[in-house]
């Protein structure tokens, strides 16, 4: 199962987290950043990315527009491996930024909000052009003004569980989870993977994580994986 952990802001965050196990190290770039929200400026967001990399570990990044001309400029900066849209995308749009990551080696990670079953019908369409499906909630972003994310609010894991079912492409849940409710969201929803950012933050508001409750974020995950993969051999 994929652990998703965002959002990282500095160096030394990425490289315990990859030592821990997280697969996804999530960051939130911006040319300039705000470290009041945990937006890392792209000078950072290089370094951070290079750590992630070095340890063979997947850096998906969000940042700050979906124009075409701007997401360019981030890719040949930044080099992540996945680039995460969290608004709404017209299909035209969504097709023709699904043709310029494609052709800079990029996957796509595309957020959807859990309101209600129109949910369903978006995953749907989405999914012909999203290499990742991220689930989450549809309340307002404490980072970026009319995203999607980083509520630390859980949504309705029914729809979200149907949406994983349905879709061909990897469902990642995302929206609220914790250490201590990550097995029940997994059990309820099944997805192929988990993502967690507001639970994992230090209280102090800068976004730096509480590497003991990342650990045991990713312990919880990884005990369930060994118990169900024993279950599948007996």
């Amino acid at each position: 199962m994929i652990i998703q952990i965002y959002a990282v802001i500095s160096e030394e965050d990425a490289y315990a987290l990859c030592k821990i196990g997280v697969d996804h190290i999530g960051i939130v770039a911006s040319w300039n950043g705000n470290k009041e929200k945990g937006i890392v400026s792209v000078s950072n967001a290089i370094k951070i990315i290079e750590t992630i990399k070095n340890y063979g570990k997947i850096a998906t990044v969000i940042v700050d527009t979906v124009s075409p001309k701007e997401v360019n400029r981030y890719i040949d900066a930044l080099h992540m491996d996945i680039l995460h849209i969290c608004q709404a995308l017209p299909e035209s749009e969504l097709k023709n930024l699904k043709e310029i990551l494609t052709d800079k080696g990029v996957q796509l990670m595309y957020s959807i909000p859990i309101k209600d079953r129109t949910s369903i019908s978006e995953a749907e369409r989405v999914q012909q052009y999203a290499d990742f499906i991220m689930l989450d909630s549809p309340f307002k972003s404490a980072q970026m003004a009319g995203f999607i994310g980083a509520t630390g609010r859980t949504h309705n894991w029914d729809i979200s569980a149907e949406i994983a079912k349905l879709a061909y492409k990897p469902v990642i849940l995302g929206g609220g989870l914790s250490p201590e409710n990550v097995l029940k969201a997994i059990k309820k929803v099944h997805p192929a993977g988990v993502d967690a950012k507001t639970s994992l933050d230090l209280p102090e508001g800068s976004g730096k994580k509480d590497i003991f409750k990342v650990k045991e974020f990713v312990r919880r995950v990884r005990e369930f994986e060994r118990k169900e993969q024993t279950t599948d051999n007996r």
